[in-house]
This record gives C-alpha cells, structure tokens and sequence, in this order.
C-alpha cells in the first residue's frame, strides 16, 4: 500500500479546523519550576511550622507522583528562612 501523494483543499481546510480547535496545554502542563512555586507555601509551612525536613516533604511529593531535586526543595526552605532572618532585623 503506497501513501497519498496529494492532499484537497477541502482535506487542508479540514484539518486547520481540526488543529485550531485543540485545546491550549500551557496551563496543564506544568514544569517542576511551575510546580514547586505553586507549592512553595506548603512546603515552607511544613518545614519551618511542623518539623518537616526537606527529605520528608521530597518523600511526600514523591508519594503524589511528582519528582523533584532535593536541592530545590532545600533551597524554597533556605529562601524563606533567610526572608524571615531580614524580616526581624528591619522592625
């Protein structure tokens, strides 16, 4: 069986339609940046509120399917810590 060498116009125009109908995936995939910025509330609140370390809450995320470098974990913990630290020192 040889494939077509030649397409309509109508078949053409068929598809544009088909094509523009798909729906936009920008706002359903999210990197692992996307993903620890949404998180990053949570995450802190675990480690700084409830005793969490960053190997605990990499566990969790592991245990939901997502996948991400304990260094970024430790780092959103760090960030915030050091967001506190000039926090105080400025009242």
């Amino acid at each position: 069986m040889t494939s077509k060498k030649y397409y309509t116009v109508e078949q053409v125009e068929k598809v544009k339609e088909v094509l523009e109908e798909l729906p936009d995936l920008k706002k359903m995939r999210l990197t692992k940046d996307d993903v620890l910025d949404n998180l990053k509330a949570q995450i802190t609140k675990l480690a700084l509120n409830k005793g969490y370390v960053s190997e605990d809450i990499k566990s969790a995320l592991e245990s939901a399917e997502i996948k991400v470098g304990l260094k970024s974990i430790q780092k959103i913990i760090l960030e915030k810590k050091l967001e506190r630290k000039k926090s105080l020192k400025n009242t």
